[in-house]
């Protein structure tokens, strides 16, 4: 006979399911004899679905609602923006290599390489090279010489012409394209002018070769081109003709001017002065010699100065002065208006293209400050420098030497002239 079994509880095993989960059943309790009983199986009511019983024992998941997204990067995507996106990079990469590859260039300078050593070929890779750069310079020199012909009757003339690279002329060959011994200082054959060969001058500034400038035995320190500012007053008109022929020496038919007098005054209040020049030719020129160089009166008024004519039956005062001053070139008068407006002469456009205006008088005339200030600051505007050649010594020549001549970096000239 057996004896009784004594009962064991049963472990006790609870649930892993969270309590807290919608839906989960707790475990049924034990029985004394530690059998778990059946779960009684719930029945589904009459008007469940046919399909209750399948779901029967599954534990529902509740899922909280979906981040809201961007809109802009909703649309982005749904259009293939991502593609798009990546199509630009590649392009933009093989844009920069492509630019790379084009920038980056290698420039390699040409090297005329002479082989050494005294070989047949270093001699002859010598000859070659030489021709080649002959015919470099002869090329160059071609294409920068201008091919036109200038004339110029003055050494003084303000003739600029092109510079010429040195390193384009070969010095040996220089008296096949400048025409060597050409006496007008230029080109020979080519007649464009220069400061090479054997012309006369004291340099090559430009192209354009000039001599010293001497008047009167003195030489005019700095001077390239001048212009001569001569007082025809009836005392000084004696003076004239060795002062042209002492300009003609410097340049043929340098620009000269005549002024009856040498005052620098301001006008009189209502007195109008013309003060422009005109060519020493026709009737207004004689009728200015013959009323002005002979016996008439000086203190007519302008009224009366504006009614005189030239007079044919009249005899022309110092008509040997007057045929050389008639026609002359570049000889020009400033008509009568008094003795007092000499700066109608010298600040007159006749002579503004020089650099040195040589003034010839007594220097007798009134001169005011005002004046002497502003002929000063006109000259010194167009870089010009003021001589002053003395026939005697004035009541105004130190003013005008101390006032203008030397501040303008002039100088006096008191040499003896020939009447």
């Amino acid at each position: 006979m057996n004896p009784p079994t004594p009962s064991i509880p049963g472990p006790n095993i609870q649930s892993l399911a969270p309590a807290s989960i919608t839906g989960m059943v707790p475990p049924p309790p034990r029985t004394g004899s530690g059998v778990i009983p059946a779960r009684a199986t719930p029945k589904p009511p009459a008007d469940a679905p046919a399909d209750a019983a399948q779901h029967e024992g599954m534990v529902p998941v509740v899922i909280g609602k979906p981040p809201k997204q961007n809109a802009f990067l909703q649309y982005w995507r749904k259009v293939g923006g991502g593609s798009l996106t990546i199509s630009i990079l590649i392009h933009a990469g093989l844009i920069a290599l492509f630019v790379v590859i084009v920038t980056v260039t290698v420039h390699e300078p040409k090297v005329d390489f002479l082989p050494g050593g005294g070989s047949k070929q270093g001699a002859e890779a010598s000859s070659e090279l030489a021709h080649q750069v002959q015919q470099k310079k002869r090329t160059a020199l071609n294409k920068m010489t201008p091919m036109k012909k200038v004339v110029s009757q003055s050494l003084n003339a303000a003739i600029n012409l092109p510079d010429l690279p040195i390193d384009a002329i070969d010095v040996p060959d220089m008296a096949i394209p400048m025409g060597g011994m050409s006496a007008s200082s230029g080109f020979g054959s080519m007649g464009a002018g220069g400061g090479f060969g054997e012309g006369h001058g004291i340099g090559g500034m430009k192209g354009v070769a000039f001599k010293p400038v001497f008047m009167f035995g003195r030489e005019l320190k700095d001077s390239r081109k001048i212009a001569v500012v001569m007082d025809v007053s009836r005392s000084m008109t004696r003076y004239l003709p060795a002062v042209a022929k002492e300009l003609d020496k410097i340049a043929s038919q340098s620009v000269l001017v005549l002024y009856f007098g040498c005052g620098l005054a301001e006008p009189k209040q209502g007195v109008k002065i013309k003060g422009e020049a005109s060519k020493t030719t026709g009737d207004s020129f004689a009728s200015f010699w013959q009323h002005w160089q002979g016996k008439g009166s000086l203190k007519l008024t302008p009224e009366e100065r504006m009614k005189l004519t030239y007079d044919r039956n009249r005899p022309m005062p110092l008509e040997d002065i007057y045929k050389i001053m008639n026609g002359r070139r570049n000889t020009y008068f400033v008509d009568f208006d008094g003795i007092l407006y000499a700066w109608t002469a010298l600040l007159c456009k006749e002579v503004v293209d020089a650099d040195t205006i040589y003034w010839f008088s007594d220097f007798m005339d009134k001169v005011d400050d005002s004046k002497l200030e502003e002929v000063r600051l006109k000259m010194k505007s167009r870089k010009q420098k003021l001589v002053m050649h003395a026939s005697v010594r004035g009541r105004n020549f130190e003013k005008l030497r101390d006032g203008l001549a030397l501040p303008l970096g002039g100088e006096v000239i008191e040499a003896e002239v020939k009447k």
